[in-house]
């Protein structure tokens, strides 16, 4: 069995059965991370495998080669997607509430669960990005984060609440008068780790 690391074979420990999936990708990872890298693809045999557990289960596999990316550059470029993506989220959001106010409640939920994924995308990238930077978030100079974190959770949790009893324009209101406004803070917590991110050299 070969095994590479960024197209380099990768000597693996003597006490590592071929079998073992789990203890051949930790080995990789470790491998990686002495270089500041996280890797971000796995491939067997020539085919791309999805994601860590399913590597884990594969009982064969001659050639594996995984692909590490930089951690600097990968919170990067998740960071560059998000802020592209926060202007329509707060345009998506207002348009959700006019279509309530307008009585098109379907088209409305439609594309209110399509905001609701995205601000839960962006909760999961800025997490990592701060584990992946070393960044606290409760040391984040725009505000009080776990405030703002605890009121998008209560807003998120009200919304559904409201959903469920079908009171559609209480969801409008909420939408306009509290979600809007934490959506718009967040935005500075995510302008401040990405300016640490980019000033921070590689």
């Amino acid at each position: 069995m070969r095994v590479r690391l960024d197209e380099v074979d990768l000597t693996l420990p003597e006490d590592i059965p071929e079998k073992d999936k789990r203890m051949i990708f930790e080995a990789a990872r470790q491998d990686a991370l002495r270089r500041n890298s996280v890797i971000v693809e796995i491939v067997v045999d020539g085919q791309p495998i999805p994601d860590e557990e399913t590597f884990y289960s594969l009982s064969g596999g001659l050639d594996i080669c995984f692909t590490s990316q930089p951690v600097r550059e990968l919170v990067n470029e998740s960071l560059a997607e998000g802020e592209r993506y926060l202007p329509h989220l707060s345009t998506g959001l207002s348009a959700v509430a006019t279509l309530i106010e307008e009585r098109k409640d379907d088209e409305a939920q439609v594309k209110l669960l399509q905001a609701i994924e995205g601000i839960n995308w962006l909760v999961e990238v800025f997490d990592k990005s701060c584990v992946l930077m070393g960044v606290r978030p409760n040391e984040l100079k725009s505000g009080d984060f776990l405030q703002d974190r605890s009121v998008l959770n209560e807003v998120l949790t009200e919304m559904a609440d409201v959903m469920e009893k079908g009171s559609m324009l209480s969801l409008a209101y909420l939408i306009r008068e509290r979600l809007l406004s934490v959506v718009t803070q967040f935005s500075a917590y995510w302008m401040e780790i990405k300016a640490e991110a980019e000033s921070t050299p590689q």
